[in-house]
């Protein structure tokens, strides 16, 4: 090879956070993520990190202390559709910076026998969380390979996080995705969160072929233009 080929630029650090930064938590410490009240669920690892001073993301303000603002026609219009119709890739190279956070959340039908088995680790393929929870994040940072108009993102934070309720029996799984960019990361979350429950209807389809998997939609996110929204 010529000794003029170009040398590959040193992809950024992008490292997972230091152990004082996520403080390791046991699966079945987690408090049930998707019964908070007011004041949102005391999670792990959920500081905002915007600079609002909010204890956890689910209470973020928006990080630069402004309201939700009402967008105008112009702004509802489809940003990746042109005047003539056809699609198109977004420039946010104008746009400054921001803290940005999003979580998803979605549920995983299976039947009294499927959970028994996932709740002792006793199914065919093994231990059907953390096989999940690490292809959760794994599709987080592929999210810009799947999705045609989205933006290659340096992701600062993934999890996914899971809630076993046994009657109706089902796992409640709840993706965060964090960056600091110029557009949001809603979309890796979603596919965090859906190949995460894809990830466990594979583990546990050897012994239940009717896995449901439902309600999968964004609750909350924060940073850029539009501020932080909530589901009602």
């Amino acid at each position: 090879m010529s000794s003029d080929t170009p040398k590959t630029p040193h992809a950024p650090d992008m490292s997972a956070p230091s152990d004082k930064d996520a403080p390791a938590v046991r699966l079945d410490d987690m408090p049930d993520p998707l019964d908070y009240g007011e004041d949102g669920p005391d999670l792990p690892n959920t500081g905002c990190g915007c600079g609002c001073g909010a204890a956890s993301a689910l209470e973020c303000t928006g990080g630069l202390g402004h309201g939700v603002p009402v967008p105008d026609d112009a702004e509802a219009a489809f940003s990746h559709m042109t005047e003539d119709g056809s699609v198109t890739m977004v420039d946010v190279g104008a746009k400054a910076p921001t803290q940005r956070t999003a979580i998803v959340r979605a549920v995983v039908e299976v039947n009294d026998n499927t959970l028994d088995l996932l709740k002792r680790r006793a199914l065919p393929k093994g231990d059907v969380l953390t096989t999940a929870k690490i292809a959760g994040i794994m599709a987080a940072k592929r999210t810009a390979e799947l999705i045609p108009m989205c933006h290659p993102l340096a992701i600062s934070y993934a999890d996914v996080r899971f809630t076993v309720v046994d009657a109706p029996p089902s796992i409640e799984l709840e993706a965060e995705v964090r960056t600091t960019g110029q557009t949001g990361v809603e979309m890796e979350a979603m596919v965090a969160a859906q190949v995460a429950g894809l990830t466990i209807y594979d583990m546990c389809k050897a012994v239940q072929k009717d896995i449901v998997l439902r309600d999968c939609r964004l609750v909350f996110k924060s940073g850029g233009k539009s501020g932080t929204f909530r589901a009602g």
